[in-house]
């Protein structure tokens, strides 16, 4: 693909196959459409169709609809997210990604496949989120799903997914061996698949197709793998623990982990450390599956790794608690390697003897028949060093018992570890030995006696000692002088002999009866459990002398001794042999033969008449022993069942036969079932069916999975004998058992039904009746029924339990299915089955009915199905549906009875509604037609019902009565129904149907529900739908005087908001009342309704807030609130007592307080309307709470806090005032309240109120205002909170301004209104100091704004500065600021222009106070007048003069800020300043007491602090002043301050004085035109800078008529340097203005620089370069031919050090002049420079030439080339090989880069006829030697481009190194110019030029130049060695190759030392650089290596013996090649 096709590729559309025209561009991608179906359906049906989909899949998995606005939205509908930005597309992948995350259970369903329609065609997510579907897809492979998909992923070439683009173009699903293939080759695959369960578990959506095809295909992945390394077992082995892990635990994933786990340990070594962790991440899994299955688990990852030491702790405390833990380690020790399992176990159990559960695993494991020896001796070790270094007593105890037991099974192993114990150095041997005689007995002798080398010998390991032992024991122990300790200890002993397996000790131990009885009777627990564990512990096989003998003595001794422990040993020891098996006939012979013969065990109530019944049978001469057994095993289990019926123990017998039934041993278990089955058919009644209860509850379910059928014979299964023979040959196997249990599951459904009592089919399990023979015979059947249904792999026997089972139903069959379909709600996959498998029978049930055409009516089966088609799965809803239309057809035919009438139900109280049969048929046929819908969405049954049973306007009554009809049906059976679930389902299905028939028909359900005591999730669930039915529909039952309904609405109120009611309910409730039935109530029930909430809300505090918040909902109705006001405001008395405080006082009960606060926290959370009434009672209550007498004074505060809040909350909604009288609003009471509260809140908010209230009662307001600011400033202002700030700025908003109206009224002039304001403006400057100083200025701040900063600023601030006028008059200057902070901070805190009319409202009140001082007999008004009490302390004078002059002083002060007078106009600044001089000029008086001198010296310094701080503008505005007040001294400091503060000014000022500034230019232009004198010119070319500098439009006019002035400056010379400084500025801020001035500028600055160039300055090169840039076009050969000549004569005068400022100029030149004219210029110049040639004017000519060829264009080169070229080829001819040619091949580069290969080839060409066509001449060697140093230029920086180049050269060069070689020619310039230029064109060649015929010409002449270089200097050797070096890089003929090895070589026999020490040099180098090509001539070279190492010159040989190292390293030793 070529470069543009690749940019064209990477720039288009994503869109672009969407661009195509539809009759070119293939059809849309689709995942359920073909492609010419797909283009039938828009985008619009495509989304119609998704949403579809997604509703049915949400049922099944709402977390689904959390995706419905980003993907199925209209918003979706219409993005392209082609054109999304990178942040959104990938939030939009991740939601995608998520959502078919979600997917993956349901990938094979209908709805999924339109969901994926939907991505694939809006999203493109075939496209877009590859790995997302493959994620989805991967599990499904094998299915055609994948293969669709697959067909549209956009797979690409050499991607991770490439593998299945051939099973893509095959329309093939992909195979697993494939999958797992592309694993084992691809890691990333590999991950990918690994990584999905992980994943998927950690966002908890594995389904069972994910699980199964992880394990699947992880266990190929491992199986396969011939190795697998560490990077693979590092993310496989995360990824198999993370099941281990998950929460919830699965089952499967674990069960799947352990087999994953147990294959990679096959395969891998697993470190330690890991072993451990994986260890235990198992045992944490396993307490959710069986124990076998951990153990086995376990064993097959211990087995191939190295041996733990030990378990980490964690992972023995999770074993521990691993149910039946022992019994499975027992079981599995004899597995192979099972010594890896416990090994590690034993060390952490001995760690633990003290717990109980540990010495049972203990225990369990060393009685193991064949436990590996290793794990015995390891055990033993572990516990001889626990009794050796513990010093735990019960530790010791019990390791000594543990150790007896090991001594007595296992001898050798114990002795061998008693020896190797000895052998560790920290063990003391005399301890061991010590242990070794101890190990006696299980408990510690405390004082062992003369008995105890008996007692030890007992448990020696020879039996026969043993039994002398014993037999000893028994005789002293029948003798008399034993101690107690003694005797206990010979008790213990002879105890433990009875675990004994010889028979001789056994049997010495009962030799002696009498003495060995009284022995084991003391210890009967324990000689009962040890002879339960030897004899009947599942595996142990007792042999029969030992069993006869312990059960004779048991029989004949032990039991007539202890007759309280017969039933214990019968249970436990005799039962378990009872039965007859060919594995234990025998034992089971001597059995029945010593309960015959004894009849303390014989004569046991289950045995009664079966010894005889044995013996008789045994008796009796049977040739088939199998028959003879099964009939005794039938014959005496029957008879037992018989005793326990008879028993007056029944049910003591009956728990005592369910625990066989659950016993570890198969014998006893079998035998139990036996006899429970006889027991069965014995029952009747209700015994039967609670016996049939327990029974059937013993039976796992899980273990009859893969169970075997009943035999063909249905018969076979209703008699034992079959079953009987099965379990005399295989008693132990699970089949037997299995058939056992089905035996007796197959009896169930023979039970016979409880009479007289009618069944209800349709309870729960859990009903509530009296009477529980019904429900418990229900109970029983639905059991049998799931047992029956529970397998496909038994079909023999369900078809007969479910005959059986329907025949004994009979009619009530159908009943009973739909309790089964009914009953439950759990969405467990079994019981799902079952209902489904239930609805098929009633509906073969109903289609039976059909046939048989009986006329029976099942519309009260109707309600049932209804519940049905509400099951989220869709096969229930199809068979349903299947139902419903046998049922419509059945209503075709005349019916004569209904089905189940009044009975469906059982006895219900609540009594049914029928339908007859035309609605019935009309119901039914609206269902069908709806069928679709009904099979597809369960919840659609909800939308069937609003459109058929909804009220519409247009139904007829007739339509009207029918929906009503079928209503009350269904609500009815919503009644007699006692299935909560069920409820709950039809109540679903109607309840978005208003009708106020199902309150009244839901009555008894409510009182109920009420009335019932459980709190379950069901419960709440219906009271959450029947609740409902309360809305409006049912206002006017409710609002009758007589109502039912309305006391039980109000019970149901009280109940649900009675404490821990759910707040569901209490929600619903709340809903109802407001939609619509709380306005549809009467005034008199929504009082009833209210007082009952506040009643309830302040009862109970749970539901309190329920309470408030449901009320706020509902009140808000003025009537209604001033009726509950009036209900609940305390009843005022007059005071017989006039005398006191309060005039009036009130009583109420207690209760009314909190009902009270309850109701007006309500208000106070709502809006109330804006009502003057409301107001006015709100205030009322507020008069009678203030004068309530109560304990409470904490609750009467809060509730005068609501109700000011409520009242707040009114008045503000009062939009328009209306004109009252005050008595309307009475403010008094608020005055009251704020004099006698002593709380800041209530305090704080009544001043606040009292400000709402002031809008409406402005009058009252002004009647209150003293009172409230003296309280205000008395009990707030010296508070210091946040709150009581804001309570007084809140008051000062809404009262002050009430203030300000009255006042602007009055006084009209604003001397007037200060004076009149002045005492109520005092209340708040006098209280200045109480308040806290960090408010003050913010609180000042804030009453200015309020009053009114024009009105208002100034008195305020002359109050402020009068309180400190005596002290400020005494301070030094800088302490004046602290005490003006405040004054200051207000009139700061106001606009500047404000700022300037108070200040100079402040002025005039000084006059006028100054005024008073000079002329005190003419009194005129004034603010600050002195009042009498002040007068006469001090001098009237002296006060007046002090607060004048402190006025003056504080606007001087208050002037500081730079901000001040900013915006003021020059209107009121000229005002202000009048104003200040005027106090200045005041005339001084003689008097001294009425002198004002200081009133004018302040006044002039404020003048002078003002003139200080003006602003730019007013600044620029003076400096125009000056200028034109003529002086020059002042308008030369004027244009001085200009020029330093103009660039000050900022932009967007300096842009607003544009005027003025070009003003100021007229002016600078007179002077500079009449030039007064030098000092005044210097001052106005400076200040032209900086107006140039900071420039704005409107200006260059200005500047432009500058110039010529400028220029005359320039030419007088005098001033030359700031007029020049001034121009420096313009040429880039006038731009073209400047032109007609150009061509001067340029002349005057060039002749300039040239007088003088020490005198140069950087603005003569600013003023050329700014030329330059702002006018280039305007430049012409005159003016650049100045510039050039100038530069260059420059560089002369300087030896071309030209100054940056040049060099700049000259850049500029060169890039911005025109090329047109700048290259001409040039050219033309170059002839006047060849006529005075100098070196330094050569290299500038060239320097500035290289430049302009670099910025020059390309066209205006080509028209001038030839021109140029010529030019520098006489350049070449005249430049000496020195820095001057470097500079012209610089410049001539420059220019070929410019050219293309057409223009460049004839220049070439030429340069090359030019060098080399002439050699007759001297000139010929230097053209060359330049041209060799042009070529190499070019070479550096072309590279290979050049090289094609060289077939010019190839021939002059081959002739030319031989004229070298024959000494024809010794220039060694053009020599080292050859070799270099041949050495760098081969290190630039590609192979294209220098092919091996080319080489082949120059290498030779190459070659010799050897002979040659030995007279030139070292450089010319080495650049001979590059060049050859070089020249073999680019040889691939090894022909040439050798050749040139060969010449090189030949030259080392050379005569002339030099010579061989140079061809040994190039040798060498050429080794080195190239052996790997040379490696094939090692052996030729090695003869000349041997011949150079025998030279005579010690140089020859030491540059031999570095050739030699040279081939050595690449060819090795080559002495053997010589």
């Amino acid at each position: 693909m070529s470069s543009l096709a690749a940019q064209l590729a990477q720039n288009a559309s994503l869109n672009a196959a969407l661009l195509v025209d539809r009759s070119r561009r293939k059809s849309a991608e689709s995942y359920l459409f073909t492609g010419r179906e797909a283009d039938q359906h828009d985008l619009e049906s495509i989304h119609a169709l998704g949403v579809n989909g997604l509703l049915q899949l949400a049922l099944l998995n709402p977390a689904l609809r959390k995706y419905e606005d980003q993907l199925f939205s209209e918003y979706a509908k219409a993005t392209d997210r082609t054109l999304l930005p990178l942040e959104v597309n990938a939030e939009l992948d991740a939601g995608i990604a998520a959502f078919l995350a979600l997917l993956g259970p349901y990938v094979m369903e209908a709805p999924t496949g339109r969901v994926l329609e939907w991505l694939v065609r809006r999203f493109r997510i075939n496209e877009f989120n590859i790995e997302a579907v493959l994620s989805l897809f991967l599990p499904y492979h094998e299915s055609p799903h994948f293969t669709k998909m697959l067909s549209i992923l956009h797979i690409k070439q050499n991607s991770t997914w490439s593998f299945l683009l051939p099973f893509k173009s095959a329309a093939q699903n992909l195979p697993r061996m494939s999958l797992v293939t592309e694993m084992l080759r691809n890691t990333d695959v590999s991950r990918f698949v690994t990584s999905l369960l992980p994943s998927a578990l950690k966002e908890n959506r594995s389904h069972r197709v994910l699980l199964a095809f992880n394990a699947a295909c992880l266990h190929d992945f491992v199986s396969r793998s011939k190795a697998l390394d560490e990077g693979t077992v590092a993310y496989l082995l995360p990824a198999l623990l993370e099941p281990l892990q998950s929460t919830p635990p699965i089952k499967d994933a674990i069960l799947g982990s352990y087999v994953l786990i147990a294959a990679l340990s096959q395969k891998c070594r697993i470190a330690p450390a890991a072993l451990s962790v994986v260890l235990n991440a198992m045992t944490n899994g396993a307490e959710n599956i069986l124990s076998q299955q951990y153990i086995s688990a376990i064993l097959s990852v211990c087995e191939p790794q190295d041996e733990l030491e030990a378990f980490s702790e964690a992972t023995l405390e999770a074993m521990l608690h691993i149910p039946n833990i022992e019994k499975e380690l027992r079981n599995a020790s004899v597995w192979i390697g099972v010594e890896k399992i416990l090994n590690p176990l034993i060390p952490g159990l001995i760690s633990r003897l003290d717990e109980e559960k540990v010495l049972s695993v203990i225990d369990c494991l060393l009685t193991a028949p064949k436990i590996p020896e290793i794990f015995i001796q390891r055990t033993s070790l572990l516990l001889i060093r626990s009794v050796i270094f513990t010093n735990v007593t019960s530790e010791a105890t019990t390791a000594r018992r543990l150790l007896a037991a090991i001594q007595q099974r296992h001898p050798n192993t114990f002795q061998e570890s008693m020896n190797a114990i000895k052998q560790d150095e920290d063990v003391d041997q005399e301890t061991v030995d010590q242990l070794r005689i101890s190990l006696t007995i299980v408990e510690k002798v405390d004082n062992p006696g003369d008995n105890i080398d008996m007692i030890l010998a007992s448990t020696n390991a020879d039996s026969k000692v043993r039994a002398v032992a014993v037999t000893d024991l028994l005789g002293r122990l029948s003798q008399s002088g034993l101690s107690t300790d003694d005797t206990k200890s010979i008790h213990s002993a002879l105890l433990a002999r009875v675990q004994d397996i010889n028979q001789n000790v056994i049997d010495a131990l009962y030799t002696q009866p009498s003495v060995v009885l009284p022995v084991l009777s003391g210890g009967a627990e324990i000689y009962i459990n040890y002879l339960s564990t030897i004899l009947t512990a599942p595996g142990s096989k007792p042999k029969r002398s030992s069993l006869r003998t312990h059960l004779t003595f048991l029989a004949t001794y032990f039991s007539p001794a202890n007759t309280s422990r017969v039933d214990d040993i019968f249970q436990r020891i005799f039962f378990p042999f009872l039965l007859f098996s060919k594995p234990r006939q025998h034992s089971a012979e001597v059995v029945w033969d010593t309960l015959s013969a004894q009849k303390s065990l014989g004569d046991h109530e289950w045995l009664a008449g079966c010894t005889s019944i044995v013996a008789e049978e045994r008796a009796k001469d049977t040739a088939d022993t199998v028959e003879k057994m099964s009939t005794i095993n039938t014959a005496f289990s029957s008879r037992i069942a018989r005793n326990i019926l008879k028993s007056s123990h029944y049910q003591a017998h009956l728990q005592a036969l369910i625990a066989k039934l659950k016993d570890a041993n198969p014998h006893t278990r079998v035998l139990g079932y036996l006899i429970a089955r006889a027991l069965l058919t014995e029952l009747s009644g209700e015994h039967q069916v609670e016996a049939g209860h327990r029974v059937i509850d013993v039976i796992d379910v899980s273990e009859l999975h893969g169970m075997e059928d009943f035999p063909q014979e249905p018969e076979d299964s209703d008699n034992g004998g079959a079953f009987s023979k099965v379990i005399v040959t295989k008693p132990s196997s699970r089949s037997t058992l299995q058939r056992l249990q089905l035996s007796i599951i197959a009896l169930l459904p023979s039970i016979q039904r409880p009479t007289s009592i009618v069944l209800n089919w349709l309870a729960g399990n859990s009903n509530a009746s009296s009477d529980k023979r019904g429900s418990r015979y229900v109970e029983l059947i639905r059991k049998v029924y799931k047992l029956a249904n529970m397998s496909n792999s038994t079909p023999v026997f369900t078809i007969s339990v479910l005959r059986s089972l329907f025949i004994n139903l009979k009619s009530d069959a159908l009943a009973f299915l739909a309790g089964i379909w009914t009953s439950s709600s759990n969405a467990d996959e079994n019981l799902d089955n079952l209902r489904t498998v239930a609805l098929h029978h009633a509906a073969a049930f109903l289609q039976a009915h059909l046939q048989e055409d009986d006329g029976v009516d099942f519309q009260t089966i109707l309600p049932s199905l209804l519940v049905a088609l509400q099951s989220p799965d869709m096969d229930q809803r199809n068979v349903t549906l299947t139902c419903v239309s046998t049922l419509c057809q059945l209503a075709e035919r005349k019916f004569t009875k209904v089905y189940g009438f009044d009975a469906i139900y059982g006895n219900s109280e609540n009594q049914l509604q029928y339908l007859d049969r035309d609605d019935v048929k009309t119901y039914l046929d609206a269902i069908i037609q709806c069928k679709d819908h009904l099979a597809h969405d369960p919840e659609y049954i909800k939308v069937f019902h609003q459109e058929h049973l909804g009220r519409n306007k247009a139904d007829k009554k007739k339509i009207l009565e029918y929906k009503h009809r079928v209503l009350c049906f269904i609500v009815s059976h919503v009644n007699a129904l006692a299935l909560p679930a069920a409820q709950i389902v039809l109540l679903r299905s109607i309840e978005s149907i208003s009708d106020s028939a199902k309150a009244e028909i839901l009555l008894p359900t409510i009182k109920s529900l009420l009335a019932s005591k459980k709190s379950d999730a069901i419960l709440r669930d219906l009271t959450d739908l029947v609740m409902p039915c309360f809305d409006a529909s049912v206002a006017k039952d409710l609002n009758e005087e007589k109502s039912a309904l309305w006391d039980a609405y109000v019970s149901v109120v009280r109940f649900h908001f009675a404490p821990n009611a759910p707040p569901s309910s209490q929600t619903i409730i709340a809903r109802s009342l407001e939609h619509g039935l709380f306005s549809a109530l009467s005034t008199e029930r929504k009082i009833s309704l209210c007082t009952l909430l506040l009643e309830l809300g302040t009862q109970h505090a749970d539901a309190y807030a329920a309470c408030k918040q449901l009320l706020i909902r509902l009140v808000e109705d003025v009537p209604l609130i001033t009726h509950l006001l009036a209900s609940l405001q305390p009843t005022s008395y007059a005071n017989v007592q006039p005398a006191t405080k309060r005039a009036k006082i009130t009583y109420a009960s207690e209760n009314t307080l909190p009902r009270l606060g309850l109701f007006i926290e309500v208000l106070g959370a709502r809006s109330l309307p804006g009502s003057l009434d409301l107001i006015s009672n709100l205030l009322e209550t507020l008069n009678r709470v203030l004068q309530w007498v109560t304990d409470a004074q904490t609750d009467i505060n809060y509730v005068e806090q609501l109700l000011m809040s409520a009242i707040e909350n009114a008045a503000n909604k009062v939009k328009e005032v209306p004109n009252l009288a005050p008595s309307v609003i009475r403010l008094e009471i608020l005055v009251e309240l704020i004099r006698v509260s002593d709380n800041p809140q209530t305090f704080h908010q009544a001043l606040l109120l009292m400000a709402k209230l002031a809008r409406l009662a402005p009058d009252s307001v002004l009647h209150h205002v003293m009172p409230v600011f003296t309280f205000m400033g008395s009990n707030v202002f010296h508070r210091d909170d946040t709150y009581s700030f804001k309570v007084v700025q809140q008051t000062v908003d809404s009262i002050v301004p009430v203030m300000v109206a009255s006042l602007k009224r009055s006084h009209s002039q604003p001397l007037d209104l200060y004076i009149g304001s002045r005492d109520f403006l005092r209340v708040f400057t006098d209280a200045a100091n109480h308040i806290p100083r960090h408010r003050r200025t913010n609180f000042f701040a804030h009453l200015v704004d309020v009053l009114g900063p024009e009105d208002f600023l100034a008195p305020v601030c002359m109050l402020l500065v009068e309180k400190v006028a005596n002290r400020v008059i005494k301070q030094d200057p800088g302490e004046i600021q602290t005490f003006y902070s405040l004054p200051t901070s207000v009139l700061h805190h106001t606009s500047p222009s404000l700022q300037i009319r108070t200040l100079t409202t402040l002025l005039h009140e000084s006059k006028r106070l100054a005024s008073c001082i000079l002329h005190p007999d003419i009194v005129g008004p004034t603010f600050l007048e002195v009042s009498s009490e002040d007068a006469s302390n001090t001098p009237l004078s002296t006060l007046l003069r002090r607060r004048s002059q402190a006025l003056i002083i504080f606007v001087g002060s208050a002037l500081k800020s730079p901000a001040s007078g900013s915006k003021a106009t020059k209107e009121e600044l000229s005002n202000f300043v009048a104003a200040l001089i005027s106090l200045a000029a005041l005339q001084v008086g003689t008097n001294p007491d009425r002198s004002i001198d200081e009133i004018c010296l302040a006044a002039r310094t404020c003048l002078n602090k003002a003139l200080s701080i003006m602003v730019a503008s007013d600044f620029i505005n003076g400096v125009l002043s000056m200028m034109e007040s003529g002086d020059q001294l002042v308008q030369s400091g004027a244009l001085n301050l200009l020029s330093e503060r103009l660039s000050q000014v900022t932009q967007k000022t300096r842009q607003t004085v544009v005027p003025t500034i070009v003003k100021i230019m007229g002016f600078i232009r007179g002077l500079l035109t009449s030039q007064v004198n030098e000092g005044l010119t210097r001052a106005g070319y400076t200040a032209l800078r900086s107006i140039g500098l900071s420039m704005c439009p409107g200006e260059e006019s200005g500047l432009t008529e500058a110039v010529p002035f400028m220029l005359i400056s320039i030419r007088g010379r005098a001033t030359a340097t700031v007029a020049l400084s001034a121009l420096s500025t313009l040429p880039t801020k006038i731009g073209p203005r400047i032109i007609p001035y150009f061509r001067d500028i340029i002349t005057e600055i060039v002749a300039l620089i040239r007088e003088d160039a020490s005198a140069i300055t950087e603005d003569a090169y600013a003023v050329l370069h700014g030329l330059l840039i702002s006018i280039p076009t305007f430049w012409g050969a005159r003016e650049v031919t100045q510039i050039i000549t100038l530069y260059v004569d420059h560089c002369v005068s300087t030896s071309n050090s030209a100054s940056p400022a040049m060099l700049s100029l000259v850049k500029a030149l060169a890039k911005r002049a025109p090329s047109n004219v700048l290259l001409p210029a040039l050219i033309d110049l170059w002839t006047s420079f060849t006529a005075s040639l100098r070196t330094e004017r050569f290299v500038a000519y060239f320097d500035i030439l290289a430049r302009t060829l670099r910025s020059a264009a390309r066209p205006a080169i080509l028209e001038h080339l030839r021109s140029l070229f010529k030019v520098f080829l006489e350049a070449f001819d005249l430049a000496p090989v020195s820095d001057s040619e470097s500079r012209v091949i610089l410049a001539f580069q420059e220019l070929v880069i410019k050219l293309n290969e057409a223009a460049f080839r004839p220049l070439f060409r030429r340069l090359y006829d030019w060098a080399f066509a002439n050699d007759s001449d001297d000139s010929s060697k230097k053209k060359k030697i330049t041209f060799c140093h042009v070529y190499i230029a070019l070479l550096d920086f072309f590279k290979g481009l050049m090289n094609p180049y060289m077939s010019f050269l190839l021939t002059p060069f081959v002739e030319t190194l031989k004229s070298y070689a024959t000494g024809a020619s010794d220039n060694q310039i053009l020599w080292d110019g050859v070799v270099e230029t041949l050495t760098k064109s081969f290190s630039c060649d590609d192979g294209a030029f220098w092919r091996d015929d080319r080489l082949r010409q120059i290498a030779s002449p190459l070659i010799h130049q050897i002979p040659v270089c030995i007279k030139s200097p070292t450089e010319s050797k080495s650049a001979l060695q590059n060049s050859l070096v070089a020249l073999m890089e680019c040889i691939t003929d090894d022909m040439l190759l050798k050749s040139i090895n060969l010449d090189i070589l030949m030259h080392t026999r050379s005569e002339d030392v030099r010579q061989r020490i140079l061809a040994l040099t190039c040798s060498t180098k050429l080794w080195h650089a190239h052996g790997g090509k040379l490696l094939g001539f090692a052996a030729e070279t090695s003869t000349f290596i041997v011949e150079c190492a025998e030279d005579e010159n010690d140089m020859v040989v030491r540059e031999s013996f570095k050739l030699k190292d040279a081939v050595e390293n690449v060819a090795g030793s080559i002495n053997s090649l010589s």
